[in-house]
């Protein structure tokens, strides 16, 4: 199934590639990086895991850059322009750049009569970049993760691995620890840092790991994946203080307005969400809106339900995205007008989660109204 992204966003000047499942065709990949002379032979560090990677990456990102470093950071997905997947020195790369870095691989694909996903053109694209600007780090965020990732096709010196869930089941397998083997099945000798929660999984790992222990912030998910990234800052043997760092993750428990609160997040699995309710009950939320890609809801609804918001709204993904289908007892907005109203009419406090492309519709829906 593909997806026509220039649907979302006319600025996307690679909208034409769709964005495909995982094709895991690595081959063609591993070639068009000898052959267009664009290995990496800076230091590379590689997240995955099933949550909290793209905070993990920029964490890590800001660290590196504060110790004086230039860096490269490959995350996803991106909210409003795909240039947001590719920071250069925590700026997003030139759009123009991207551009004519897809040309290229246009040309290339010409030649050898094979064609990339978006993701993995996106992949390509950033390596043109590393190899331009001599970064010292490139810093990667997985998509699936595992030996089959587009990210596999280049070798880390470092892994960082967060949080295990349920989620991709389809191509990981359908427990946590079969999850947890696919996403570290090539790691063999490649030093890891993880969470001490991951030990209990008996599968594959590599020889050479540190287990990063978060106790005091179990329930804050930004917190946690701070202690991922700074643990690995040590073994870099780089500073790694935060304190006066400021952060904005793109749909990650974004505050939209005050009085009242709006607060957009895309967790999209049961324990991003749980995480999420977990950093919010303090806040004593109960009114949500819910989008989320066909398939997630059944390992969700009951997550939702149990965190007993007063008002659940529905709210359908932006094409070309399929969407689940709400339960009866939830209210469906269906109309644009519906959803601005819910947001600026609300006189409580409220939440917007179960997707990033349901955040990401919402905030191109409500630009320039607030």
């Amino acid at each position: 199934m593909k997806a026509d992204l220039g649907l979302l966003n006319n600025f996307d000047p690679i909208s034409y590639r769709g964005e495909s499942f995982a094709l895991f065709d690595l081959e063609l990949v591993k070639n068009a990086i000898l052959d267009l002379k664009i290995n990496p032979t800076n230091k590379i560090i590689t997240i995955r895991g099933t949550n909290g990677k793209t905070s993990t990456s920029i964490f890590l990102d800001s660290i590196i850059r504060k110790n004086g470093f230039k860096s490269i950071a490959f995350t996803s997905p991106h909210l409003f322009q795909p240039n947001e997947r590719i920071l250069l020195n925590g700026r997003k790369m030139d759009l123009n750049l991207l551009s004519e870095f897809d040309k290229v691989i246009s040309i290339y694909e010409k030649k050898t009569e094979r064609r990339f996903t978006y993701f993995e053109a996106l992949f390509l694209i950033c390596l043109f970049l590393n190899k331009k600007e001599k970064a010292d780090f490139l810093v990667l965020e997985a998509g699936l993760g595992g030996p089959k990732d587009v990210t596999a096709s280049v070798c880390s010196d470092l892994f960082l691995l967060t949080s295990i869930g349920l989620d991709h089941q389809d191509f990981l397998g359908n427990s946590k620890e079969e999850i947890f083997k696919s996403k570290v099945l090539d790691i063999k000798n490649t030093p890891l840092i993880t969470f001490l929660e991951n030990k209990r999984y008996k599968n594959s790992i590599s020889k050479n790991v540190i287990y990063v222990d978060a106790p005091n912030v179990e329930r804050c998910f930004l917190e946690k994946n701070k202690l991922l990234a700074i643990e690995a800052a040590k073994y870099l043997k780089m500073e790694s203080d935060l304190r006066d760092l400021n952060f904005s993750i793109n749909g990650r428990f974004h505050i939209l307005k005050k009085d009242p609160f709006v607060i957009l997040d895309g967790a999209h699995n049961k324990e991003g969400l749980i995480y999420l309710f977990e950093t919010l009950k303090e806040q004593k939320i109960r009114r949500v809106l819910i989008g989320m890609k066909k398939g997630k809801l059944k390992d969700c609804e009951n997550v939702i339900r149990s965190f007993g918001f007063k008002e659940v709204f529905w709210c359908d993904l932006p094409e070309p995205w399929e969407s689940d289908s709400p339960p009866k007892d939830w209210v469906c907005l269906k109309e644009d007008s519906q959803i601005l109203e819910w947001i600026f009419r609300s006189k409580e406090d409220s939440l917007v989660t179960g997707s990033l492309y349901l955040v990401s519709r919402l905030l191109k829906l409500i630009d320039g109204k607030l």
